[in-house]
């Protein structure tokens, strides 16, 4: 109850209702499309409280939803009237956190976090330090599965956090292969490309992830038993959407791709993404490929823009063979749309990916696209570094927001010499000590 899901009509509301959710419910599951090749109805969406609903009381909305469980609803909360669910095979629930009781493995992952150096420094530090705090969380337990860590510095040169931050240096992509200094983004599946064919590491699994995600709690690997790799969903990658099939079908074997297989092309880009190092090994060269040759292409550079690279990730993937992804909502919460710790009873957030602007007027009220009395955005902070940041307005009803200024605050409280950090933007040898601090304090690398 009180929840309203999206998805593509396949029959109106405004013309059928019905007296109950159970018989909208039913109705869903007996649709027979109207023509051939049409959406058959996974998700039903019924409108039963009178007040809430007015004209639309009692209507009957049956839809179709490409990856129902990987897609927020529209709307939800007590003042929403509307009943919905989700019917047939897309009815089974998948990503939950725990393993199946009788699988007794481990799988122990490595993080890699790709970074291109100067414009996400500090986001880097605090990144590295909440990695630090969760996974001695995290080994308190004989089943912790969080790894080693490592930085991967797709500028070609090291930094002054080569000591601070155990790191890779990757080469970008040469702009003899395509000229793309306007968009460094292509320099990543190349970095990864490299630290696949070269690195070392102990972990049969990887997890991809960024500088602007904070880590809440300790993660598991959310790979299940068979090792079909685990990813947060991204609303705007959309390959099943008939103005993208058949741009993706360039870039697929023969040529072009029917609906049905492009709907099973997950709403992912690398990252976050679990897969096993297997997986990467295979899946990573393509990506590489897909990745310049989606960018040469008119048609798919302009129409899928700066996340054209995310496009070039999940296509490689299907290309790959693969054909299942546990997509998981609670993987990864984004305030300030976002604004619960917990996604669902049992559902924790994991990662806080603090990407968008966060906008509140003095009473506490989000004004999206303006600037607020009180704001956040990361790209304001490069030199100097956010440091005690100021709290929200009282009234504002965003626990997220919250946990985004505390998270920031303690990292910057708990990373050694970050007052000299601030005043200068720079780094410098630092020999301080704070109580109980897990940060390391390091000679600088001289870069």
């Amino acid at each position: 109850m009180h929840c309203r899901l999206w998805g593509d009509v396949v029959k109106w509301g405004s013309s059928f209702h019905t007296s109950t959710p159970g018989e909208c419910c039913e109705a869903c599951l007996k649709h027979i499309p109207a023509k051939q090749g049409a959406h058959k109805c996974n998700v039903w969406v019924w409108c039963g409280i009178k007040e809430s609903c007015g004209g639309q009381y009692r209507e009957c909305w049956l839809k179709h939803l490409v990856h129902p469980h990987a897609t927020k609803p529209a709307r939800e909360g007590p003042e929403v009237g509307w009943t919905s669910g989700i019917v047939g095979a897309d009815a089974v629930a998948q990503g939950q956190d725990g393993q199946d009781p009788a699988d007794k493995k481990v799988r122990k992952f490595h993080i890699i976090t790709t970074a291109q150096g100067e414009l996400v420094h500090w986001q880097t530090r605090v990144h590295y330090y909440w990695y630090l705090k969760q996974k001695a969380e995290c080994d308190r337990s004989p089943t912790c599965e969080m790894g080693g860590f490592t930085r991967l510095l797709h500028s070609g040169q090291p930094d002054d956090l080569m000591d601070e931050i155990p790191t890779f240096v990757a080469q970008p992509l040469p702009e003899s292969v395509v000229p793309h200094e306007y968009y460094p983004v292509l320099n990543r599946p190349y970095a990864l490309l490299q630290w696949v064919q070269q690195a070392k590491v102990p972990e049969e699994y990887v997890m991809m992830s960024e500088p602007d995600h904070i880590f809440l709690r300790p993660l598991p690997n959310f790979m299940k038993k068979d090792d079909r790799p685990a990813a947060f969903p991204f609303f705007y990658i959309e390959p099943h959407r008939d103005e993208n099939i058949p741009i993706v079908g360039k870039f697929v074997p023969g040529g072009s791709i029917s609906k049905e297989d492009a709907e099973t092309i997950a709403p992912m880009g690398n990252s976050p993404t679990f897969l096993s190092m297997k997986q990467m090994k295979e899946v990573v060269p393509l990506w590489q490929n897909m990745s310049v040759a989606i960018f040469k292409d008119k048609e798919a550079n302009e129409k899928w823009g700066w996340v054209q690279e995310m496009y070039a990730f999940t296509i490689s993937l299907f290309v790959s063979g693969v054909r299942h992804v546990d997509l998981i909502l609670h993987m990864m919460a984004q305030p300030p749309w976002d604004s619960r710790m917990l996604m669902g009873p049992g559902r924790p957030y994991y990662i806080l990916h603090y990407t968008y602007g966060n906008d509140f007027n003095a009473e506490g009220k989000h004004t999206p696209g303006k600037f607020g009395f009180w704001r956040f955005d990361k790209r304001t902070y490069s030199k100097p570094p956010p440091r005690r940041l100021g709290d929200p307005p009282e009234k504002m009803q965003n626990d997220m927001v919250r946990a985004l200024v505390s998270h920031i605050n303690e990292a910057t409280e708990n990373i050694p010499c970050w007052d000299e950090y601030y005043k200068t933007g720079q780094l410098a040898e630092c020999d301080e000590k704070l109580p109980n601090s897990i940060y390391p304090t390091a000679k600088r690398h001289q870069p």
